[in-house]
């Protein structure tokens, strides 16, 4: 059970102001398998019930190759929290940057993938049709999935995470101007054990399984 949902699934936020259009992003095509980050537009992650600005900043960029989508969070973060070493550990109790895809973009199914301070993965497949309750499968591996987390002092400290998640293991792969619906989040948590939830598309609630709430991804060769 995530706790994305299991302990944020019902916590609703009395007096939200009303939640913002749905964003979309322009996910620009490279034709090597090695980013250069530099030249890829950024999104900012905001409060993820109020929409507000968070404490600890967080940018997202994500652009695409042919086989692989890319996937990478600029974190400011003054207190690093996370006790988890084994695939599929429960990180969503502690610091961690995720993100959710569904790539039919009906919000029936759709794949989470967790990514911890210190590299390690949790990711699992969610389907969620109507009339049944929504089911997690931590069991599900995405084989292909590489990942990296690297340290960085200027110019604040910064924890960044990167995805490289194979089309192959999503099984859809994409095409010029094809859309999918996509969320970015982020947990992180304070000295004094505070944590802060942080959203791409704010959904109201801390709850991040709201896959109505995903923003959009345009996939675009400029």
């Amino acid at each position: 059970m995530n706790a994305s949902q299991d302990e944020n699934s019902d916590v609703k936020q009395e007096g939200t102001p009303a939640l913002p259009p749905l964003p979309e992003y322009r996910c620009r095509h490279i034709s090597e398998d090695a980013p250069d980050w530099a030249g890829i537009a950024a999104i900012e992650l905001a409060d993820v019930a109020a929409g507000t600005r968070p404490r600890m900043r967080t940018a997202a960029r994500s652009c695409w190759s042919d086989t692989t989508l890319y996937i990478r969070f600029e974190c400011e973060d003054d207190c690093v929290v996370s006790p988890y070493t084994k695939r599929d550990d429960p990180l969503y109790e502690a610091d961690v940057v995720e993100c959710f895809i569904d790539t039919a973009g009906m919000g029936r199914a759709y794949y989470e993938f967790n990514l911890s301070p210190h590299n390690v993965v949790f990711d699992s497949y969610i389907t969620n049709n109507p009339g049944e309750p929504t089911a997690f499968h931590p069991e599900w591996d995405a084989q292909q999935l590489v990942t990296s987390v690297v340290y960085a002092s200027q110019p604040k400290r910064q924890v960044i995470y990167e995805y490289a998640i194979a089309f192959s293991d999503l099984k859809a792969t994409p095409n010029t101007e094809t859309e999918w619906r996509i969320n970015l989040f982020r947990i992180d948590e304070d000295e004094l054990g505070t944590r802060e939830y942080t959203a791409w598309s704010p959904t109201g609630a801390v709850n991040f399984h709201v896959p109505e709430r995903f923003g959009t991804f345009r996939f675009t060769k400029e």
